[in-house]
């Protein structure tokens, strides 16, 4: 099976981050991704559920191997175990590859209190999500049902220590409403840099207002929008981050994390991250 990808072992020294995970969720953990990276990542890493293979219809559950692969702020490395991926019709609309990590850490670190996450997947996110103690609920937005079933198969979600602080519901996320979120979190799309994210993102927000918010490849958003503008790359600064949420009327998160600029830098000068914006046709 050919795929267009979009997106090791649990070490309990110090200086893990993982202070702020609930102990059992990170004892069920098939691993932590992104667990003692060296390229200067500053946020916590993301506990993984165990996967076991689970036929579909329409979608893959798939494991491949690769010698290496990408990251999202940080460079390819080589990959020590077999990365799972969720596809369909040749497109992989998850994996676990180290883009699809640090692409969702700086929203997992966001997370707290009661959290909507829009997108499924292959679970990553409502695993680590609900790990946090920060978090007291996770809402999982999904508007296919036969991934949900998938899911609930392949992640063996009913046996998550953190399942009591998740509910799932089958619904189109733009038509989904909720009033008491604290953050939400938006991941519907297969690839980065496609030109409805944004308008996605603030249909989206507009029926579940949370105070605080983010979506997947934003930090890509950021950095082009300011490129139209005429900024220079090396002069892009947490101001533009401000401009970028104010223009669009969203209070998006990463400012919390003042190497968030240089992350935004490093994500828009990574070749890996698809160089051209995809229409809305794509």
């Amino acid at each position: 099976m050919q795929v267009r990808t979009r997106k090791g072992r649990m070490s309990m020294g110090h200086d893990t981050g993982l202070d702020g995970f609930e102990p059992e969720a990170l004892a069920a953990a098939s691993r932590i991704l992104g667990l003692g990276e060296d390229f200067g990542n500053p946020y916590p890493p993301m506990p993984a559920p165990p996967y076991r293979e689970t036929p579909g219809v329409n979608w893959r559950f798939d494991t491949v191997f690769l010698a290496a692969a990408p990251g999202y702020f940080g460079p390819h490395r080589r990959m020590l175990d077999s990365v799972r991926i969720l596809a369909r019709d040749g497109v992989a609309w998850m994996s676990l590859t180290p883009s699809e990590t640090e692409s969702q850490q700086p929203h997992l670190a966001a997370a707290e209190g009661t959290v909507v996450i829009c997108g499924l997947g292959l679970g990553l996110m409502a695993y680590a999500t609900a790990a946090r103690r920060a978090v007291r609920h996770v809402v999982v937005v999904e508007r296919d049902p036969e991934v949900v079933a998938m899911f609930r198969e392949f992640a063996q979600f009913e046996s998550w220590p953190q399942r009591g602080k998740i509910e799932l519901v089958i619904e189109d996320a733009r038509a989904f409403r909720r009033d008491d979120v604290d953050f939400l979190y938006v991941d519907i799309w297969p690839f980065f840099r496609m030109d409805v994210m944004i308008e996605d993102m603030k249909a989206v927000h507009a029926h579940v207002p949370a105070p605080r918010c983010g979506y997947w490849g934003q930090e890509l958003d950021m950095i082009d929008a300011a490129l139209a503008d005429g900024v220079a790359l090396a002069d892009f600064s947490a101001g533009h981050v401000r401009a970028y949420a104010e223009r669009h009327g969203l209070p998006l998160i990463g400012l919390e994390n003042p190497l968030y600029p240089e992350l935004c830098r490093r994500a828009a000068a990574n070749p890996a991250n698809i160089p051209k914006r995809i229409p809305i046709e794509a």
